[in-house]
């Protein structure tokens, strides 16, 4: 049976070969387990041994019954022979169990490697389109430990078949250069039948592709929970079945087309070894009839021939199968040799000495909080200079020219519309991303200059899509093992965040785990309870820039209000970058800049900003009237009852797109 499950990935050429991916493989191997890659190649001398005995034995008989000898040496050799061959092939299998054994934990030395990798990646390398996809790749092939106990116990099988097929070859052609010379054409003839059938089998792979990833979204969706209301209220579920049922036509005409071209390559088979096998054996019996061979000699080279035929089959086989499952590696191997660019021009000695020296004092726990403390306390400056960023493969920046100084200590808030480029803003500044020209410079130090972990130890993010780990809150919070967090930070990071009422009613306070699909046990937060965790996060680690990506998004008014209230206490000292949709969160920054089609449109105090013909004064008039119309319903509700605000409940949604920034 051919194997395609290749074919759903990426349809284009692969950067490493067959015979480079099993080399990897075996060193991984060598690296993972050496008694693992030994027994891919020690198999294969008591497997080819014991099948020779076997084609020896029948010819050893009848050479012994021409001789003339007793039963009993004839019985006693065939013990012994078949003694060895028992022996032989005991070796072999015990060898191939441990080898099929643990070829299946080498995907998790490649799991390990690979999440490694991923987690050490720049980035803007790891968000690249291009390597998006291999990334993609590289986990839907972990995700098959087949994969690896195939290219683990499938080349072995091929070595073996191809060392049989050379060792029969050889001992055909000692009687007849001819045979051996036909042998090798219909090995020559299938491997060229072999490869058309591939080329075909390739040209179709991105069509197939494209059908095997639209089933595989019409499955995703019919499962998902958000699409099953679309498609109960809009009566979709024929319309999409229907849509599953051509994606799988089409998939099916090109199978078809694929085994049709598989099938002409083995009937084609079939037919070369019958015409070769009937010229070898119609050339043995001639010799045979003409006496220049013993029956024990004909005996023999029929099981030769026999034997050359079957392990031919193997071998050929194994190679059909072999390219797919060495896709898996080659993704593996991509994605693993992705170079990160952060840092890549510092090559030389004395920067590299200076950087281990760094590195090594940072390692010092009392140094290490003595240095954050220090940081912490005063700040950092941010300096942009005619920074723009383009995304590539689009035509228009992002961000376009953008001058910004944010000095120690400062608050500074930046507003503006969705699309106006502030998540993007932060990730330059998050040095995730290059500015496509211009410079951003951290304490007067370009944030390439920067050694990437110690660029990374000065800024702290509360992001918008945030994660939280199946850890203990403690260690969500901490990034430390239970025990060696700071205590005293900890609860003030807890106390200004305003997460500390809800840990001190924790059952396990601390020690609470989170993430219920892992945990049984877990605690779960709502959406406020969440960000206000985070938010401790981010204060815990005590880094001198703080960067608060909509904080409160998911906080009620009165929630929001402490928050505030907390803000300037929480981040004293420290220079904050507050992002927000809310222009009322503006008034606790010494500055706000306002951002519009990439570009910086205003600038100034909450107060400047306000007494003058703005678009600050303007948005925030709008938003004012939104809050105050919804206090006025609240109001109402509760004088006159909810089916007079269901009436009016239309008036909310006038100003809602405005309001919101």
């Amino acid at each position: 049976m051919i194997e395609y499950s290749h074919i759903f990935k990426e349809g284009k050429k692969q950067k490493y070969g067959i015979v480079s991916n099993l080399l990897y493989n075996m060193r991984c191997a060598w690296e993972y387990d050496r008694k693992l890659f030994w027994y891919q190649l020690l198999p294969i001398v008591p497997s080819v041994s014991a099948a020779y005995l076997g084609t020896l034995l029948p010819a050893w008989v009848v050479r012994g019954l021409e001789e003339g000898r007793s039963m009993e040496y004839l019985v006693g050799g065939i013990f012994a022979l078949a003694l060895t061959m028992w022996c032989l092939n005991l070796a072999a299998e015990s060898m191939i169990q441990y080898r099929y054994r643990n070829s299946a934990l080498l995907r998790n030395y490649y799991a390990k490697r690979c999440f490694q990798k991923v987690m050490d990646m720049d980035y803007d390398v790891m968000e690249a389109p291009e390597n998006q996809k291999i990334i993609g790749n590289t986990w839907r092939s972990l995700r098959n430990p087949y994969n690896f106990v195939s290219a683990a116990n499938d080349a072995p099988v091929m070595l073996e078949a191809a060392a049989a097929v050379i060792l029969y070859g050889i001992l055909l052609g000692r009687q007849s250069l001819l045979l051996l010379l036909l042998q090798a054409a219909s090995v020559g003839i299938s491997l060229w039948l072999l490869g058309v059938a591939r080329r075909k089998h390739t040209s179709q792979q991105g069509e197939l592709s494209r059908y095997a990833r639209e089933t595989a979204y019409i499955s995703r969706q019919s499962m998902e929970s958000s699409s099953g209301k679309d498609i109960r209220i809009y009566r979709l579920a024929d319309w999409i079945l229907q849509k599953y049922e051509d994606s799988l036509t089409h998939m099916d005409g090109i199978f078809r087309g694929i085994h049709n071209w598989y099938f002409l390559k083995s009937f084609s088979d079939c037919v070369v070894r019958f015409l070769v096998n009937g010229f070898v054996w119609g050339y043995l019996l001639l010799k045979l009839v003409e006496g220049e061979l013993a029956a024990a000699e004909f005996v023999w080279y029929m099981g030769l021939v026999n034997g050359f035929s079957s392990y031919f089959e193997t071998m050929i086989r194994m190679l059909m199968t072999l390219s797919p499952r060495c896709v898996a590696i080659s993704y593996i191997r991509e994605m693993l040799d992705m170079e990160n660019q952060w840092g890549k021009e510092k090559q030389q000695k004395e920067e590299q000495e200076e950087q281990k020296k760094k590195q090594d004092e940072r390692q010092e726990e009392t140094q290490e909080e003595t240095q954050e403390e220090t940081q912490a306390e005063r700040g950092a400056q941010l300096e942009l200079r005619d920074v723009s960023y383009r995304y590539p493969g689009k035509k228009e920046p992002v961000l376009s020219h953008i001058n910004l100084t944010i000095a120690p200590g400062e608050k500074l808030a930046l507003l503006g519309l969705n699309g106006a480029g502030k998540t993007t803003l932060v990730k330059l500044i998050c040095g995730f991303y290059q500015p496509t020209e211009g410079e951003i410079l951290l304490n007067g130090i370009p944030v390439r200059d920067y050694d990437r972990e110690e660029y990374y130890s000065l800024i702290s993010v509360l992001f918008q899509d945030f994660t939280l780990l199946s850890l203990s809150v403690d260690e969500n919070i901490t990034g430390r093992d239970a025990g060696e967090a700071r205590s005293c930070d900890l609860e003030q990071s807890l106390k200004l965040s305003g997460f500390y009422e809800k840990y001190e009613r924790l059952p396990k306070k601390g020690e609470s785990l989170l993430i219920k699909e892992v945990n049984e046990q877990a605690v779960d937060f709502s959406g406020g309870e969440k960000q206000k965790l985070l938010f401790a996060r981010a204060l815990y680690k005590r880094a001198p820039f703080l960067i608060l990506d909509e904080p409160t998004a998911a906080l009620d008014p009165i929630a929001e209000n402490e928050m505030y209230l907390k803000f300037n206490e929480a981040a004293r000292g420290r220079t904050a970058l507050y992002i927000s949709h809310r222009l009322s969160s503006t008034r606790f920054c010494d500055r706000i800049v306002l951002l519009e089609h990439g570009r910086i449109v205003e600038e100034g105090t909450h107060e400047s900003l306000l007494s003058g013909d703005t678009r600050y004064a303007r948005l925030y008039q709008v938003q004012s009237r939104y809050y105050k119309e919804q206090e006025k319903r609240k109001e109402r509700s509760r004088i006159m009852g909810d089916e007079y605000v269901a009436q009016e409940g239309g008036e909310e949604g006038i100003f809602y797109e405005s309001a919101r920034l």
